[in-house]
């Protein structure tokens, strides 16, 4: 187990839980370590690493999968009842998309930006509570719907796109070339042709950009983007000082 400040974590059971500490700041802060973290699903948690996260301060698990997700792979947590630990169903998605859906990622994430602002700001809400932190909010893979709110997140407080799509990137090397593996199959057992839906399992970071650059262009920035989608001034405002510090 660590106990120094690292991006992954390599706890068995997972693939992708990453700490978002460490991150520059336009203002010359940085983002906290041990106060957010990011992860894919935690069905196989195993008990060691369980206890290490609780021991770490972490008090909140946000996860934005969608209800048949959840029932089909329940997050360890969900039925810990831990005194020390709260865990929060908010799905991003109110029902799971249609088997043979073929959303177009080329753009980015528009569609959930433009389609799930409400719930996007509900999320975020959620995990900014000062009361939640630490907090770790997770979709199955850790990659589009945690990517989405990771990305919401590190904006509002600062940090440049070009580090929040290289933080969206290094999911890629997290999952490893076995997710890929896996993805493959799951198309073929499908009958659909992996040519047109491999981009569905990449993480570039030029996806990451251009979702940032619409966010910017259409929305006005994240912080906009959430106010106008229900997020209070109140809790905004005090995003900043619970997931930032100063540098150095």
């Amino acid at each position: 187990m660590q106990t120094e400040e690292v991006r992954l974590l390599r706890l068995v059971g997972t693939r992708n839980l990453r700490d978002l500490g460490g991150y520059p700041t336009r203002d010359g802060r940085r983002t906290r370590w041990r106060t957010l973290y990011r992860s894919d699903c935690l069905d196989q948690l195993d008990g060691a690493g369980q206890a290490f996260l609780i021991d770490a301060g972490l008090r909140t698990i946000v996860d934005v999968r969608d209800t048949s997700e959840v029932a089909a792979r329940p997050n360890v947590f969900a039925s810990a009842r831990s005194p020390r630990l709260s865990y929060r169903h908010l799905a991003m998605w109110d029902e799971p998309m249609p088997d043979d859906a073929e959303p177009d990622l080329s753009r980015g994430y528009v569609r959930e930006l433009d389609l799930r602002g409400h719930r996007l700001a509900e999320i975020v809400a959620e995990v900014a509570a000062p009361e939640a932190l630490a907090v770790l909010f997770h979709c199955a893979a850790g990659k589009d719907r945690t990517g989405i709110v990771a990305a919401l997140l590190l904006a509002t407080v600062g940090v440049a796109p070009e580090t929040i799509a290289e933080d969206y990137a290094l999911t890629a090397a997290c999952l490893g070339p076995g997710y890929i593996d896996e993805s493959r199959r799951m198309i073929a057992q499908r009958g659909l042709e992996w040519t047109r839906w491999a981009h569905m399992f990449e993480t570039p970071p030029e996806r990451m950009l251009k979702t940032l650059s619409y966010l910017e262009e259409r929305y006005g920035g994240a912080e906009r983007y959430l106010l106008e989608n229900g997020l209070a001034v109140e809790r905004l405002a005090s995003m900043r000082e619970a997931f930032t510090e100063p540098a150095g």
